[in-house]
């Protein structure tokens, strides 16, 4: 069976139930979810955990996206005898409609909660992950946005990029402050000499402005996370307001130019390592450490 016949197959079995669903599954898999998601780590629960979820996390959608404009293939949308849903979650990209392979949902899902599954190290939020992740992955299909193998190579290429993260984090976090500040900033610059495309400028801002931010906030302010869930609450809402404040207003503000979409995401990754925690523990909603330490939770990478 050929992968156009195996999408027209279950296309043509769709239904307002699943597709319901699908919709909530397609969602899951959006840059919308994973501005929610992604920042809690960091907020709430472990700064360390957090910045080594995020760093991995824009990584590996960076490589989706340049893989996406390197092969340039055409997504299903269209073919005769595919019925495509949701249309509008597979227009973002810069390339569309030449931007199936690899599926964006399912490389970023894998990744996510790949990694959030290691954080947890629990059989049963392996399990749930997995689900969670093949869920989503399949949905692509039955909606009509991706060939299989879109979804085959994005799956594999999420587990690739977590192997080899987890395989160098430690490494990563006994290297020297002049090193770790060394590799924050020359990281992003050559993804914008390597992958000067909308994508790439934009990635890449968002993790100079992280990478600066959370070596910054590990030296000058060293944000204590509250054990208490209304502090986390507080936090995590104040967070996400200067998110979307910056998201929505610098856009705005600032002209339609890729230089401007670098500072505008650098800004952003800047907010969320180190100026909300700077908001935190301005508004006591989390105290700050005042004793010098050499802790791994607030000098690792």
């Amino acid at each position: 069976m050929s992968q156009t016949e195996f999408l027209i197959s279950i296309t043509e079995n769709q239904q307002p139930f699943f597709n319901a669903l699908a919709a909530l599954l397609t969602f899951l898999g959006n840059e919308e979810f994973y501005f929610l998601i992604v920042p809690i780590v960091y907020w709430c629960f472990s700064k360390q955990a957090g910045f080594r979820l995020f760093y991995i996390f824009l990584l590996s959608v960076t490589v989706n996206a340049f893989l996406k404009i390197t092969y340039a293939i055409e997504r299903p949308i269209g073919t005769e005898g595919i019925n495509s849903l949701f249309i509008e979650s597979a227009e973002v990209g810069s390339h569309y409609p030449y931007d199936s392979f690899p599926s964006g949902h399912a490389q970023g899902s894998t990744t996510l909660w790949g990694y959030i599954a290691y954080l947890v190290a629990k059989p049963l939020f392996w399990v749930l992950a997995i689900i969670l992740i093949l869920s989503i992955s399949f949905s692509r299909l039955y909606s009509g946005l991706h060939w299989p193998a879109d979804v085959a190579i994005g799956i594999l290429v999420a587990v690739v990029i977590l192997l080899i993260s987890i395989r160098l984090q430690e490494k990563l976090s006994n290297l020297s402050q002049k090193i770790k500040w060394t590799l924050a900033i020359l990281t992003p610059l050559m993804i914008v000499a390597l992958f000067p495309e909308e994508e790439g400028v934009k990635y890449a801002g968002f993790l100079l402005g992280a990478g600066i931010g959370y070596l910054a906030e590990s030296t000058h302010i060293k944000m204590m996370i509250s054990k208490k869930v209304w502090r986390k609450a507080a936090a995590y809402a104040v967070g996400l307001v200067g998110l979307f404040v910056l998201q929505i207003g610098l856009k705005v503000w600032f002209p339609e130019m890729l230089i401007f979409d670098f500072i505008r995401y650098g800004c952003i990754g800047l907010w969320g390592l180190l100026g909300a925690p700077y908001v935190f523990a301005k508004l006591h909603i989390y105290k700050k450490e005042h004793v010098t330490t050499n802790s791994s939770e607030q000098l690792s990478v």
